[in-house]
């Protein structure tokens, strides 16, 4: 498949567990993906939150599942640990369609899930409106934002937070990726959180962050966008949807229209 993103070098930072689709989509249209994950996933250091949270689920009324990563763990370890079905009863959100798309792979259906991906976006649903005394199980990772389960309390509900997953800083040397850049091989970065352009605008060090304001930065969402404008570099481009599927559509248009600003 030749596209606009022929030969293009698009930076991937998302976790190495959840790259291969979106470097796989890249090389289907030409371009030459640089995995550069800039989060590492690692099992939570106690399984204690998840497995109380796990032994009474069916005592909630909502399981809201924050990230894809959430899922894979959460459902991982319900598989390994239960002879039970998933409850029937139980409602199901999730933060956007990506992660949806991680629940059906477990069979689990969600009720719930935005196309605009984001907390904001599960916060406006109607069905979130009038909760009160409703129980909530929120499953996510350590460091996560907290307006989920702040606003769901301030509207009456019980919200029980369940760390999943840990995030950590890899420990990857730059320099291969700073010398590609200053081969003029590096065309473009893919960003997909806030927390990931933070990480990977450190893991460069100065001489990466001084590219980065002249290097074309795509991100996923609104909120990811400004991260990285609050490190005054110049806006980026924002994904259509929170999804692989919208980042290309992104990268697409930013090839088409190369040299012209984003805002």
């Amino acid at each position: 498949m030749t596209t606009t993103l022929q030969n293009k070098g698009i930076v991937v930072t998302r976790p190495k567990e959840q790259s291969a689709e979106l470097i796989a989509a890249l090389q289907e249209r030409g371009a030459r993906p640089i995995a550069f994950p800039a989060l590492q996933i690692e099992a939570p250091e106690t399984w204690h939150s998840l497995d109380s949270a796990l032994e009474r689920i069916a005592s909630f009324d909502w399981a809201v599942f924050t990230s894809r990563n959430a899922v894979h763990f959460a459902l991982s370890r319900w598989q390994s640990r239960s002879a039970q079905d998933w409850p029937q009863g139980l409602r199901v959100a999730a933060v956007g369609r990506e992660s949806a798309k991680a629940l059906a792979e477990f069979g689990v259906h969600a009720q719930l899930a935005p196309k605009r991906a984001g907390s904001e976006a599960l916060l406006e649903s109607p069905e979130w409106q009038e909760v009160g005394g409703l129980r909530f199980a929120l499953f996510a990772g350590d460091q996560g934002r907290e307006l989920i389960e702040q606003t769901l309390t301030e509207r009456g509900a019980v919200v029980e937070k369940v760390f999943c997953y840990r995030r950590i800083v890899p420990g990857l040397n730059p320099t291969p990726l700073l010398h590609a850049w200053a081969r003029g091989e590096l065309d473009a970065v893919t960003v997909t959180s806030p927390e990931i352009f933070h990480n990977f605008y450190q893991m460069v060090g100065g001489l990466g962050q001084r590219w980065l304001k002249k290097t074309p930065i795509i991100a996923i969402s609104e909120l990811t966008a400004e991260a990285v404008t609050s490190k005054g570099l110049p806006p980026p481009w924002i994904a259509p949807e929170a999804s692989n599927t919208g980042l290309l559509a992104a990268l697409e248009e930013w090839a088409q229209t190369a040299g012209r600003d984003p805002s």
